[in-house]
């Protein structure tokens, strides 16, 4: 790299796209704070790169963590360019009998964490008036399927801050992106995704598809998460980075039904909904 690494900020680094990151950036010259519940399963990137390698604790969910390691990273680097808002992990489950401290848990992390760790960040972009902000959405964030809802609901969620964020940031060149990966060879259909610890017997058959398709799915992805992660950095190099980041092809063939399905609804009913307005 040409001129001073840039540095990266990521959360929930230990596996999946944030340790692909992690690597990734390392091998190309980047200096990252990779922020995980875990320090020590990184040990042996930090041996390998004791100089642009730091691995702060961090439970997204507790935000003095988050705040404790950005300090960490301003202090030892001067900046932060990229933060990498990848913690996450899936809640499967019906709407019905997911119990609420489960739903409830689920966007502590995946909403609240990523939107603790953006304030805790911003203030040292703003100061630079500059940065970029990824945030590691799903396809889910566009659309939802059975025994998915609430995990579905937090990606909408934070699609939908990360919209807002977009422009209200703009005035400091700071841009955000949102990355939408459809299914990729992470262990996210295996550890990282939860079924309910109680479920309801009128649900049975649902959940015995829904548990089929991810055990056959686990460790089958289409998607490489290392390709994902390059794909990633080389977004974070654009001048004009696209606000959302499609991942696969199984990705953008869903974007592809979602939109068509938008414009049917609308075609049948667009009289009638202009019909609501006054004359």
């Amino acid at each position: 790299m040409q001129g001073q690494a840039k540095v990266w900020f990521i959360t929930g680094s230990s596996t999946g796209f944030g340790r692909c990151l992690t690597e990734e950036l390392l091998k190309l010259g980047y200096r990252v704070a990779a922020t995980l519940r875990t320090p020590e399963s990184l040990d042996d990137l930090r041996a390998q790169y004791p100089d642009t390698l730091i691995t702060p604790k961090v439970d997204v969910t507790q935000p003095d963590q988050t705040k404790e390691a950005v300090r960490q990273t301003v202090e030892k680097w001067g900046r932060i360019d990229v933060l990498a808002n990848n913690a996450g992990y899936g809640q499967g489950g019906m709407i019905e009998d997911t119990p609420m401290d489960e739903v409830r848990a689920v966007f502590e992390t995946n909403v609240f964490g990523a939107l603790e760790t953006i304030r805790a960040v911003l203030p040292t972009l703003r100061e630079q008036r500059s940065g970029v902000i990824l945030n590691v959405s799903s396809i889910v964030g566009l659309v939802s399927y059975r025994g998915g809802g609430f995990y579905a609901a937090t990606k909408h969620a934070l699609e939908a801050f990360s919209e807002s964020l977009s422009i209200e940031v703009e005035p400091w060149n700071i841009k955000v992106v949102t990355v939408e990966p459809g299914p990729f060879r992470t262990d996210f259909a295996g550890r990282s995704y939860k079924w309910p610890s109680t479920r309801m017997p009128e649900y049975d058959e649902l959940y015995e598809t829904a548990f089929a398709i991810y055990h056959k799915m686990n460790g089958t992805q289409a998607g490489d998460p290392v390709r994902g992660a390059k794909l990633m950095i080389e977004v974070s190099e654009e001048r004009e980075p696209p606000f959302r980041l499609p991942m696969g092809r199984f990705a953008e063939e869903e974007i592809d039904l979602f939109i068509e399905t938008i414009q049917h609804d609308r075609a049948l009913w667009r009289q009638k909904s202009i019909g609501t307005d006054y004359n």
